[in-house]
């Protein structure tokens, strides 16, 4: 079959500590899975487009999804985290990367990944980015939607930029993706918030703002966790995901994209 000219990015999906920071960390491995778009790897993982692009990294470590100069103490949730979601000590002992450990990281593992994916773009044969996330059920305390239960699926194709909202792809191209995923998910009812939403909450990724400069519609697509990462199928013992439901999920993720692109 022939493939969809469609980018695939997905940031936030790695579990891998930094070999320069081996043993220097005080998180536990389901830390850095919990604070991981967990299974998005898995589940975004399509065959048939013109491109894919992931970070092995965990997002605690290298955050490609922000700006390269968002480090603390200024910003809590920048390149690099000192804190996680559940406000633990990524680092132990107040170990903490100096300047120059920082540029380091962001050299090895941030700058490739950037640069690979404008390059993809600039290439021409791509006709959509998608930006791919899962998210948490309940936003944690540092996101923009604190304490509110997240939807099922939320399709975004506006950034901001002070005060203005600028659109990234059409918004009849992002209403049909929202249907589209309504259509293989309407029958999942894991949350109490609204199921389907587009622009709300507005996850301000630093991908989604950068790609925007292109001449090709960027969107970023969030699924809820809530979909598989839960009693039924999250297995605690073994820190595993149930194969056959993240199959599963990932043809019907796989199924709305195509029946739009």
């Amino acid at each position: 079959m022939k493939k969809l000219p469609i980018l695939i990015v997905i940031p936030h999906g790695g579990y891998l500590v930094p070999e320069e920071l081996e043993g220097y960390q005080a998180v536990t491995p389901f830390d850095i899975l919990f604070e991981a778009d967990t299974c998005a790897n898995e589940l975004f993982s399509f065959d048939l487009v013109a491109g894919k692009i992931t970070a092995d990294i965990s997002r605690l470590f290298v955050d490609v999804d922000r700006d390269h100069l968002a480090v603390p103490p200024a910003f809590a949730d920048g390149v690099i985290k000192r804190f996680t979601s559940q406000d633990k000590n990524v680092f132990r002992d107040d170990i903490f990367p100096d300047e120059i450990a920082i540029a380091n990281l962001i050299q090895r593992y941030y700058v490739p990944f950037h640069e690979t994916v404008d390059k993809i773009v600039r290439a021409g044969a791509v006709r959509c980015v998608l930006i791919c996330h899962t998210m948490k059920v309940v936003a944690p305390a540092a996101a923009i939607d604190r304490g509110r239960p997240r939807p099922l699926v939320t399709v975004n194709n506006v950034i901001t930029r002070g005060d203005d909202v600028i659109p990234t792809a059409p918004d009849d191209l992002a209403r049909g993706l929202l249907d589209s995923f309504r259509r293989e998910l309407g029958s999942e009812d894991a949350t109490v918030a609204e199921r389907f939403s587009s622009n709300n909450p507005l996850f301000p990724g630093h991908v989604h703002k950068k790609l925007s400069r292109y001449d090709v519609p960027v969107m970023t697509v969030s699924i809820s966790r809530s979909l598989f990462f839960n009693e039924k199928y999250f297995s605690y013992e073994y820190l595993t995901v149930d194969e056959v439901r993240i199959r599963q999920l990932r043809e019907r993720l796989w199924n709305a994209v195509k029946r739009i692109f």
